[in-house]
């Protein structure tokens, strides 16, 4: 099995994605689009980001995007890594909406790159911990 099916858990062998084309993707630079399902990756997120602090991230970072059909929750499913780590998916609407759109350009299963920021993750000690959000540069919104 190679890297990307065991890193997305698949059951079946997906490409590496050197074999193939990386499509570039830019929005506004407004980041509008939020990431689901991070709450299962905080520890990840908090890796990436090196720590908590008190006041929390709004770290820009590259984000990858990767088709995951193999995924037993929605076979249509967009994973989302940074650095190399999973930490959410696209919404069911989003992931079928980017889909389209990635078709009508000709790059329909390409892996995507685009920015994103992760947000929040602090830490004022007792039970004031806030929880890490990532959110999408992208051309669309939730």
């Amino acid at each position: 099995m190679r890297w990307l099916s065991k890193l997305l858990g698949a059951e079946e062998e997906e490409p590496p994605p050197e074999t193939q084309q990386l499509v570039k993707l830019t929005g506004t630079g407004d980041f509008l689009l939020n990431v689901v399902g991070e709450s299962f990756y905080q520890d990840t997120l908090e890796n990436i980001c090196g720590g908590r602090t008190e006041d929390g991230e709004n770290l820009i970072v590259d984000a990858i995007l990767f088709h995951q059909d193999s995924n037993p929750h929605d076979d249509m499913a967009i994973a989302v890594t940074i650095k190399g780590d999973l930490v959410g998916h696209l919404s069911r609407e989003n992931a079928r909406q980017y889909r389209q759109k990635l078709m009508e350009a000709g790059f329909a299963g390409h892996p995507a790159v685009c920015k994103a920021k992760v947000i929040g993750g602090w830490d004022r000690g007792g039970n004031d911990r806030g929880h890490f959000g990532v959110k999408l540069d992208l051309p669309i919104s939730d």
